[in-house]
């Protein structure tokens, strides 16, 4: 994908890894759309941006009201999804409520989103869409059940939407870097971060990310970050 000149929306630019996205895509002349989730975390979207949008993936009817002005009023040639939760705590301790939730803004969130946008890329030249699953999507780790089983579905989600969008030359690229210094696990939706060894910068993974966009990379394993 030739990333100059296209309007590409970043899920969760208001995050350290999608900010990072947000700058380096810009650079290379993209105009992105970064969403956060609440006006407060807007102010934390990068300047590059040219447009500040909000949507919570924990609401099936706020990602409806961003799709449909996107659908009405805007032009986009990709998607990348950045956002996402953690938990933390025993698959036997984990409730139902708690797994759920995970499962909402991992999965079914990013996947509503990414299914409604899908007539504003049909058509469009290279057009794209990505979304960050992580190692936890080839790798299971005790103590993360409910997250390693949200992003799981989103890369068995996004394997299948490749297939299925092939005739319309939509590239779906599925992302799946290991430990990041993001902040995420300080962050948890519930349970507390056991120790972890150094993580990579969210520079490193911005980077790579990029690259896979540009190349049209499938699915780029954790080994290849």
């Amino acid at each position: 994908m030739n990333i100059n000149e296209k309007r590409i929306l970043v899920v969760g630019a208001s995050g350290v890894l999608g900010a990072e996205l947000t700058r380096m895509l810009s650079a290379k002349g993209a105009q992105v759309l970064g969403t956060a989730r609440t006006q407060e975390s807007a102010a934390s979207i990068p300047a590059e941006a040219v447009l500040r949008l909000l949507v919570d993936l924990a609401d099936p009817n706020s990602i409806t009201n961003l799709t449909q002005y996107l659908v009405a009023n805007e032009t986009i040639d990709g998607v990348v999804v950045a956002s996402g939760r953690v938990g933390f705590g025993l698959a036997a301790d984990t409730t139902p409520q708690q797994a759920q939730s995970l499962m909402q803004l991992n999965h079914l969130g990013p996947a509503q989103l990414i299914s409604e946008l899908l007539p504003l890329l049909k058509g469009k030249e290279e057009p794209m869409v990505a979304a960050i699953t992580g190692v936890v999507a080839e790798k299971s780790f005790p103590g993360m059940s409910a997250y390693c089983a949200s992003k799981t579905a989103l890369a068995g989600w996004l394997g299948a939407l490749a297939l299925e969008v092939r005739r319309d030359q939509i590239k779906i690229t599925d992302l799946r870097p290991g430990h990041t210094e993001t902040g995420l696990a300080s962050r948890p939706l519930f349970g507390a971060a056991p120790a972890m060894p150094q993580g990579m910068s969210a520079t490193q993974v911005a980077e790579r990310i990029v690259t896979a966009l540009e190349q049209g990379e499938g699915v780029v394993a954790s080994t290849e970050f």
